[in-house]
């Protein structure tokens, strides 16, 4: 009898011990994190993980992101929402960097004008481009008009400041292409471009406003000026960069 109680007590050291042993060997989980590095142009854009606000703006490094695929937004206001999915692997840095594409406002029905000389209040000559509305060419918000000389030699599309200097400043650049959807980025303003184009202009101009907007933006109509009465006008459709600064097109 006490052979067998011996051998029980062995047996169930042996089971105690190999218990132990076993919680002893036990791996730690390991957790695998990478970084996943945010940026854009141009800069700060808000940041949504997984369709989450993290409340930070490009440029941004998210460390120690658990191993996996995130789906990333950027917004920015004037620029258009931008999606993508992106594979954080361990150990490494995933990076986007996005080119934001700016929102336009297309006016494609024509807004007409018409010339300062000889025309009434029904007769608008200014025109502001953020929005389409044609007001007096004595308007504080107005980017362009429709300039006649009143002794008729001159007819001109000009900024608002050209005989005003306190007026909003436009400036024109007269592109080669009359296609004004042809896709061609503008360039950036500078000394060269004028303070007006011709009105009997047939290609595109790309336009700078006060606002530092670009635009783009054509003369397709034009009538008027046969004598007292009928004034001179002008219709115009353009491209409204909402971005600020931005030349893309």
């Amino acid at each position: 009898m006490k052979k067998i109680l011996i051998l029980v007590f062995i047996a169930i050291l042996g089971i105690t011990f190999t218990s132990c042993d076993d919680t002893a060997t036990d791996p730690v989980p390991v957790v695998e994190t990478g970084n996943l590095v945010v940026t854009s142009t141009p800069a700060g854009a808000s940041i949504a993980l997984n369709k989450t606000g993290t409340g930070e703006v490009t440029p941004h490094t998210f460390a120690d992101q658990d191993v996996a695929v995130y789906e990333v937004t950027l917004t920015l206001d004037n620029y258009a929402d931008t999606t993508l999915f992106v594979d954080v692997l361990n150990g490494q840095d995933a990076t986007v960097n996005v080119v934001l594409t700016p929102q336009y406002q297309v006016f494609s029905t024509p807004v007409r004008i018409w010339e300062t000389t000889g025309t009434t209040a029904d007769q608008p000559s200014g025109l502001v481009l953020s929005s389409g509305a044609a007001q007096s060419s004595s308007s504080a918000d107005i980017d362009i008009y429709y300039y006649s000389s009143s002794d008729g030699s001159t007819y001109l599309v000009q900024s608002a400041n050209a005989n005003n200097s306190a007026k909003r400043a436009t400036y024109f650049k007269v592109s080669s292409s009359t296609n004004l959807n042809d896709g061609v980025d503008s360039g950036v303003k500078n000394s060269t471009w004028a303070s007006a184009m011709g009105d009997r202009e047939t290609n595109y101009a790309f336009l700078y406003d006060a606002d530092s907007h670009y635009s783009k933006l054509k003369i397709v109509n034009f009538g008027g000026g046969t004598g007292p009465g009928d004034p001179s006008w002008v219709e115009v459709s353009w491209i409204y960069n909402k971005a600020k600064d931005s030349v893309v097109f």
